[in-house]
């Protein structure tokens, strides 16, 4: 209510800091932040037991999966983690290739990589090819995605937020890239976030 009063804001205002985690510093999580931002709560017969500075009892703190997400539907990024770090032990069950491990597996070989993408290009002078980037809580990885490829998995390519890219890779003087076969669309097990990958500049 003080930082609400002293910066002369509207609740909407003070729920949108609250969602974006930034009451962090006053030891208030998003999930509290949003609860005492909500409007004068006693006078709503909802609320005529609880304090107006308590969490309802019962409500569940949120797991760092939930927080991170809550934060990409904020803001578009999180200094929690990453969406997909959760999932790495599945992904190594699997086989599948962190992308700061890319460097050290030997080129010529089929990997699998996932992650949220960040970016699709498809140059004129590229004869057709499609080169995208993709992130995972390690870093980055690189795809190229040919004609062919790209017709057969076209919605996946256009549309999917996170995707998992099967390819070979390759390794030329330290440029890595995977060569990709297959693609599958995975945006499901990050839903809930805000992401916007740039497309095609």
């Amino acid at each position: 209510d003080d930082f609400r009063v002293r910066n002369r804001l509207e609740s909407s205002a003070v729920s949108r800091l609250s969602r974006a985690d930034a009451f962090r510093s006053l030891n208030l999580s998003g999930r509290a932040a949003l609860w005492e931002s909500l409007p004068d709560q006693q006078s709503q017969p909802l609320f005529d037991n609880q304090r107006s500075d308590a969490i309802p009892a019962g409500l569940p703190s949120m797991s760092k999966v939930a927080q991170i997400l809550a934060d990409y539907r904020a803001t578009g990024l999180s200094l929690k983690g990453h969406p997909l770090e959760s999932f790495r032990p599945k992904f190594n069950e699997l086989g599948f290739t962190c992308a700061a491990s890319l460097k050290n597996r030997p080129p010529d070989r089929r990997v699998h990589v996932a992650g949220i993408v960040l970016v699709r290009q498809h140059p004129g002078s590229a004869r057709g090819i499609t080169f995208a980037t993709i992130e995972d809580e390690t870093g980055t990885a690189n795809l190229v995605i040919h004609p062919d490829v790209w017709s057969r998995f076209r919605t996946v390519a256009r549309t999917a937020s996170a995707l998992i890219a099967r390819g070979i890779l390759q390794n030329e003087a330290g440029v890595i890239h995977v060569v990709v076969d297959h693609l599958d669309d995975v945006s499901a097990i990050i839903s809930g976030g805000r992401y916007q990958s740039r497309d095609f500049q």
